[in-house]
This record gives C-alpha cells, sequence and structure tokens, in this order.
C-alpha cells in the first residue's frame, strides 16, 4: 500500500505483517491461479494482497477498516479484477461473494472460531481457505482425541472437511508485535463430506452439549437430548473429548433414528 502510512488499531485487533520472507511462504501456500477467485479478509495494508492482484481471475477484499478500504479502493479502483467490500466479515452477507476457490486472511485473534463457523455454514461454496491464525486456536483444529485442544471446533472442522498446519510465525513479523505465535494453516473443504449426516444443526447441537460440560461423563452432560435412552455401540460413561468424530457420527445417527445399517 503506497503513499499513506497506517498506525495498528487496536480496537479492531490489528497486527500488520511486515516481514517480505514470510509474506512469499504466505503466497506460495495460498498458490494463485489464472481461474481462481479469491476472497481475502482483512487486508489490512496490502502486504498479501499486492500479491495476489493479478495472479488470479477475481480478488475480492473485505475490509472493515474504513480508511484502510478507503486506500485500498483507490490503488485498485482501475483494476477490475479487484472487488472491494467494506464490511465487518461477521456482519456481511457472505453470498454476496461467493462461491470463491479459496479464502484467506490473518483472522483476529478474537474472532477466529466465528468466522471459521461463518465459513462452515457455506462450505460448499468454498474450496479451500488458507488463514493465519494464534498457534493455540490451530492446535485445535487438528487435535487429537483425549487431548486438551481436542473440542467443538476439531470435530466441525471434520465435518466439513480437513485442516493441516503449514509453518508457524513468530511475533517479531508484524507491527506491533502480538503477545502470541501464529500459525498457517490450510482447510480443505469437501462439499461431499459426511453427506450421511443430514441435519448439519443436530449435529452442532449435539457436539457443542457434549464438549460444552467436558468435565462431565456424556451421560450427564447429554441427558437432555439422550433422555437416557439406551444407546448402543457407544460408551456415554466416557467424557466427550474421549469419542472420536466417527465415535459422533454414529452416536447421531443412533439419535436420529437411522437404520442400524448406516451407523
Amino acid at each position: 500500500m503506497k503513499d499513506k502510512t497506517f498506525y495498528p488499531k487496536k480496537s479492531l485487533g490489528q497486527n500488520f505483517l511486515q516481514d517480505p520472507n514470510v509474506i512469499r511462504k504466505i503466497v506460495d501456500a495460498v498458490q494463485p491461479r489464472p481461474d481462481d477467485t479469491i476472497v481475502e479478509i482483512g487486508p489490512g495494508r496490502g502486504a498479501i494482497t499486492s500479491h495476489l492482484a493479478g495472479k488470479c481471475r477475481e480478488l475480492i477484499l473485505i475490509e472493515f477498516d474504513q480508511d484502510l478500504a478507503e486506500t485500498l479502493q483507490k490503488e485498485y479502483e482501475t483494476d477490475r479484477h479487484v472487488r472491494i467490500i467494506r464490511d465487518d466479515i461477521l456482519k456481511t452477507d457472505w453470498k454476496e461473494f461467493l462461491p470463491a476457490n479459496k479464502v484467506v486472511g490473518n483472522l483476529p485473534y478474537n474472532i477466529s472460531s466465528q468466522i471459521l463457523f461463518a465459513l462452515y455454514s457455506h462450505a460448499p461454496d468454498v474450496g479451500e481457505a488458507v488463514f493465519m491464525v494464534q498457534k493455540e486456536f490451530a492446535r485445535r483444529l487438528v487435535a487429537e482425541p483425549s487431548t486438551k485442544d481436542y473440542g467443538i471446533m476439531t470435530i466441525l472442522t471434520r465435518l466439513y472437511g480437513k485442516a493441516e498446519i503449514l509453518f508457524h510465525i513468530p511475533p517479531t513479523v508484524f507491527f506491533p508485535r502480538p503477545k502470541v505465535d501464529s500459525t498457517l494453516v490450510r482447510i480443505r473443504l469437501d462439499s461431499g463430506n459426511n453427506q450421511d449426516i443430514d441435519d448439519k444443526a443436530y449435529f452442532h447441537q449435539l457436539v457443542r452439549t457434549a464438549f460444552n460440560q467436558r468435565r462431565k461423563t456424556l451421560r450427564n452432560s447429554l441427558k437432555k437430548i439422550t433422555e437416557d435412552r439406551f444407546i448402543p455401540s457407544v460408551d456415554l460413561s466416557l467424557r466427550a473429548e474421549a469419542l472420536t468424530f466417527e465415535d459422533f457420527k454414529r452416536l447421531y445417527h443412533i439419535l436420529k433414528g437411522d437404520s442400524p445399517a448406516s451407523v
């Protein structure tokens, strides 16, 4: 971004990436292609944007900071392949910019979960996401059962696709320096994944209820849902963190009354 210096706004959780080597690694991970539609959440001062513009069919920038959005608008006003939406990603209607091959961004730490929930609710219209998130948050996306990081976000990520950790990013490459380490993750979304779970809202409710009281056994945490029914092939004396994704699928089908052959 040219001609103007912007200082990070703490209220928006802004930390601007400024290391050219890390920027290059992120762009390499995104792998922009000429026929891609790419959505960038929170482009900020345009560190990644400048490397994506001109390398894809359409680049859609969603920027809440009006000063930054205005400058981006001026910088790319003659580029018909770049579109700027001045709005809060949590309030934006995603139908306005989807479908997209890729969604990328350096996500504010305090709203990462909310953005991923929004992403998953539009999973059929997105190919993959490449996000920079807090290191601890990244661990939750790829955690194994019976670990402290395993939880709601792990299960829901598996429901819609598969996450992988690409590389870790130190605080020193940002201005100002955050107090936490960051991680670049890729989430490949698959619209054909887990099609047997046709009531996604119910599956969400089941997983949330199980983990919201994760220190309790499933028999107690899910009491309002199971109504003390006998649940074959799922041990309700365990805690939620002990169940695999396949266990939750099995529990879902049983509670939905699906035929034994499909469970």
